[in-house]
């Protein structure tokens, strides 16, 4: 008995402050963001706690679902590029050896080790007009005048994958590494040629690893809002933008919190998918 009631007590001792920190900071805000949604605003901007569907009517506006349908996109393409960037150089780097193996990971993990809003920066010192790009085309006379970089698309999409490139080669390179070299030998010794040694055995495995930083990228490519108010010069509308505004400046919090929902509904769909798609590659 004694022994059961020790068990209990350091279970509670261990698991209750992570379980009220959850409830505090994650359940609780999650619950409230959901609450709010379905609430709406009087004319000074507070809420008004009675129930009504405005908010979601207010996103079926153009100018709000064409921004949704807009950061989506964006989301789609900038993991897209970070895959076809992250995918050879996490097999190289899996396929490498120790040494050199160590050496392309720390290079991955360098632009963890500073702030991320001080790496955007120092794209937009090298993406301005008088930055290392145009100086150099100038120099080398590919150019007469500078090119218009910066505060454009290009620039957004170019900072978007930069940041998130990491966050794929990592799963992916720990899911290539766990690859047998056995096999890729047996491959071989089958006849299969290069490509039918990737297609038909090295993607498979790898899908795992795939699924895996999709989520970690498909996500924060729809929230950095940052990237894009400093690389767009806030020509740039993603829903991480529109997010802030509403919560900030508008002091629409109801349609803030509906944009956050349907977000999250997003983020729920890709974890799903991922979870399918994983158990799909494992059977």
């Amino acid at each position: 008995m004694k022994k059961e009631k020790g068990f209990w007590a350091s279970v509670a001792m261990t698991i209750g402050p992570m379980g009220i920190w959850t409830l505090l900071f994650f359940v609780f805000p999650f619950i409230y963001i959901i609450l709010v949604s379905f609430c709406s605003r009087d004319q000074y901007g507070n809420i008004v706690y009675a129930f009504t569907l405005k908010a979601y009517q207010t996103l079926l506006k153009p100018a709000y679902y064409m921004v949704i349908l807009r950061t989506v996109k964006m989301a789609f393409v900038v993991t897209f590029f970070v895959i076809l960037f992250a995918y050879p150089y996490a097999y190289f780097a899996s396929r490498a050896g120790k040494k050199v193996q160590n050496l392309m990971i720390i290079g991955v993990m360098i632009p963890f080790w500073t702030n991320s809003l001080l790496r955007i920066y120092a794209i937009m010192n090298i993406t301005s007009k008088n930055g290392i790009i145009n100086t150099l085309f100038m120099n080398l006379g590919i150019i007469d005048e500078p090119l218009q970089i910066l505060y454009t698309n290009f620039a957004v999409y170019f900072g978007m994958i930069y940041s998130l490139v990491p966050m794929m080669v990592m799963p992916l390179y720990s899911c290539l590494q766990k690859i047998d070299p056995a096999v890729l030998e047996a491959g071989r010794d089958l006849g299969a040629s290069s490509f039918q040694l990737f297609w038909k055995v090295i993607f498979p495995l790898s899908i795992p690893g795939i699924m895996g930083g999709l989520v970690l990228i498909f996500v924060p490519a729809m929230f950095n809002f940052y990237v894009a108010d400093a690389l767009g010069g806030g020509k740039t509308i993603i829903v991480g933008n529109l997010i802030s505004n509403q919560f900030s400046t508008a002091k629409n919090w109801p349609l803030g919190a509906a944009l956050s929902v349907v977000i999250m509904i997003f983020s729920t769909l890709i974890i799903v998918l991922k979870n399918y798609v994983t158990k799909k590659s494992e059977v």
